[in-house]
């Protein structure tokens, strides 16, 4: 067939198919939606479906999709898409194709209107935001673009709904719905979360048990583990921590348990101590620790400092632990407080951090615990750095005593070694426990509380002293008394001053004259002495017996019977010495004997008491030593002088520190800030500035 031909025949066919048109409905159909003749186009397309299905099912959708006619009906606009693209491509001829395109219905514009109808629908459920409208749309416009955002949408508010319930079922239900959502790995999450939460809600042992043999791959086994620890040992006692390393043997705490067995056990870590533990705790599991432990428990650690840093020496002086600490303690219960770039925490004698360096502040080990701080707030952790009381305290008092005190908020109670409040915060202030018992103060007046935390006395005095002996003071309607440990009245209150026993007496004062009381409350000497200013200070009875006392501005000294001992004769009266009273005339000092025949002449301006046959004299500023007939053994030259050791003297001289025998041998020469003994007296500390250093003492004194 030539191409003339081919001509010929097409454009019979169009004239055809154009004869067609004009003879049926469905451009009839089109022609009234292009007027937007709804009602007429509607009715026409109906007609065609049965000849002309993809061009009327188009119609339909169009006018289905449009708003601005009463048929408006996306599922209806969507149907009928759906229908054209069928027919279109399955049982329309290629003599209607030709035709549907004059009348603008081809295989693009079916799409384009399917593509028109799923944006709307699109948009719909966009309007209505719920998880069924996306759900529509995702399964009723398959093969749309939005389907991906759609799924996104949907996801989305099927988390935020589970979230809102925040239930583990619905978690779970989530999961089980939206496998392959963005949102599956944080719903797990949370999911296992909640499931803990739910499992243990009632806080007890039996549910943490119970929520790890059900769920052992949870995420939150490892809480509940440490749950576990925290509820069965919460009694922080020896039998509480061996009870859980019997009960829950595969429990990641259980080294932390058996730790604070050692910890409990060793307090104070002597080699008998860790022998006695390993034998009773032959289970123990960390044994080359404590062959460690036994060995360093006999060294002697001392702490040195040099160019501001921190470490420590053994005996032998050779450094143990290098110099790299902002501040030290001492080694106390095995463990030595320290400070790192601004935090401090606890080494052992190995060096080895035993608790992290976050804290502020921090006190040596007694008794177990430590007192820590942050922000100005105080708790008490154990050797395993377990938290046994709270950082919200402003105060903590002795962690010695069964029940300790604390304040918060300016309150005060008592908390035991667990932290438990056991006096709630009602006291205005408290004292710390001292044989038992304890001063609160209540409403503006004190009592004293027992260890059973009952009141002894309940608060009605205006003041009470401390509790450390059976000689009470305390203060009622302005004046003094005594009572004691029962409290019992022992003196009444009816002095307007009262000390404290010293070397077994107290000073009494009543209506301008005072006098002696015994430990017993007992007066010992009557209250018949004048009253002086300042006689609290100057007029207490001393080791030897001996109380000063004034008459008519002189000074004198009685005995415990009130006996002048020397009569008041005297500018100033010192010490009493084995034979002889340094004794103050014309403003100069010098020594009489006990019948007040004068020794050594009033040359100083300060006289000191005998200690053997050597007294220290200041002369002119200088302070020397004299032998008891008055010559100088060491001439009134240095700053300060006293006794270092018993043939040792600390001298200072240019501001500096040394050490000289009694012959004047130089010991140390005075080129040091401070000079000590170490704690245990068996070093000599030398101070300079920024650093120190020690010295054994039998090298420092082997010239002795």
């Amino acid at each position: 067939m030539n191409r003339a031909f081919k001509i010929v025949v097409g454009s019979l066919l169009l004239l055809s198919i154009c004869s067609d048109l004009k003879a049926g409905g469905i451009e009839k159909a089109f022609e009234a939606l292009k007027i937007h003749d709804y009602f007429k186009a509607k009715a026409s397309f109906y007609k065609s479906m049965k000849k002309d299905s993809a061009a009327s099912a188009y119609g339909l959708s169009v006018i289905y999709s449009r708003n601005n006619n009463p048929f408006y009906s996306l599922d209806s606009a969507l149907l009928y898409s759906k229908v054209a693209a069928a027919t279109f491509f399955n049982g329309t001829s290629e003599k209607q194709q030709i035709k549907f395109k004059l009348l603008g219905v081809d295989s693009v514009a079916i799409d384009k209107q399917r593509t028109v109808v799923n944006q709307k629908c699109f948009v719909f459920a966009q309007e209505k935001n719920t998880i069924d409208a996306y759900n529509y749309f995702i399964k009723q416009n398959d093969g749309a673009s939005e389907i991906e955002q759609a799924i996104v949408n949907r996801n989305q508010l099927a988390y935020l709904s589970a979230k809102a319930t925040n239930s583990s079922q619905g978690y779970k239900l989530f999961m089980e719905i939206y496998p392959q959502s963005e949102q599956f790995d944080e719903v797990n999450a949370r999911y296992q979360k909640t499931l803990y939460l739910e499992y243990t809600a009632d806080g007890t042992l039996a549910s943490n048990v119970n929520f790890i043999k059900e769920n052992p791959d949870n995420f939150y086994v490892t809480e509940a583990q440490k749950s576990i620890y925290k509820l069965a040992t919460k009694e922080k006692s020896l039998s509480a921590y061996l009870s859980f390393v019997k009960a829950f043997p595969n429990n990641p705490s259980v080294p932390k348990a058996w730790r604070n067995v050692y910890n409990i056990s060793t307090q104070v870590r002597t080699s008998k101590n860790i022998k006695t533990f390993l034998i009773n705790y032959p289970d123990y599991p960390f044994k080359e620790e404590l062959e460690e432990d036994f060995v360093l428990s006999n060294r002697k650690y001392y702490p040195i400092k040099n160019n501001g840093k921190w470490g420590f020496v053994n005996e032998a002086l050779k450094v143990v632990v290098p110099l790299v600490y902002e501040s030290v303690s001492s080694f106390s219960e095995g463990a030595a407080a320290v400070m790192l770039n601004g935090k401090m925490g606890f080494i052992n004698k190995k060096n080895i951090k035993l608790l992290a360096f976050e804290y502020e502040e921090v006190e040596p080990f007694l008794n177990g615990l430590a007192l820590v701080a942050n922000n100005d707030k105080y708790g008490l952790i154990n050797r395993s750095g377990e938290t046994v009381v709270p950082l919200i305290y402003d105060e903590i008092g002795e962690t010695s005593n069964k029940y300790i005190s604390v304040e918060l908020d300016g309150k005060y109670g008592f908390i035991d070694k667990k932290g438990d409040l056991k006096v709630g915060l009602q006291y205005e202030t408290v004292g710390d426990f001292y044989n038992g018992l304890a001063y609160v103060k209540k409403d503006g007046l004190y009592g004293i509380i027992d260890t059973n935390l009952y009141y002894v006395v309940k608060p009605k005095y205006q003041w009470i002293d401390n509790l450390k002996n059976d000689f009470i003071r305390v203060q009622k309607e302005g004046l003094y008394g005594v009572i004691n440990r029962r409290g019992d009245d022992v003196v009444a209150p009816v002095y307007s001053q009262l000390t404290e026993i010293e070397n077994g007496y107290a000073l009494a004062i009543k209506e301008e004259q005072y006098g002696y009381l015994d430990l017993m409350g007992k007066v010992l000497i009557e209250i018949s002495f004048p009253y002086s200013e300042g006689v609290i200070n100057w007029g207490l009875f001393d080791e030897n017996g001996y109380a000063r006392i004034i008459s008519k501005g002189k000074f004198g000294l009685i005995d415990t019977a009130g006996n002048r001992f020397v009569p008041a004769l005297f500018d100033g009266v010192g010490r009493v010495s084995s034979d002889m009273i340094a004794v103050k005339r014309h403003n100069k000092w010098g020594y009489c004997d006990y019948k007040t025949k004068l020794k050594i002449p009033y040359n100083f301006e300060y006289a000191d008491h005998f200690i053997g046959d050597y007294a220290f004299v200041k002369k002119e500023g200088m302070y020397g030593m004299i032998d008891k007939k008055g010559g100088y053994l060491i001439e009134p030259k240095y700053e300060e002088i006293s006794w270092f050791d018993d043939q040792v003297l600390l001298i200072k001289e240019n501001g500096l520190y040394g050490l000289i025998h009694v012959d004047q041998t130089i010991v140390l020469p005075p080129v040091y800030v401070k000079i000590e003994f170490s704690l245990d007296k068996k070093l000599i500390r030398l101070h300079s500035h920024n650093s120190f250093e020690y010295q054994p003492i039998e090298t420092i004194f082997c010239n002795e």
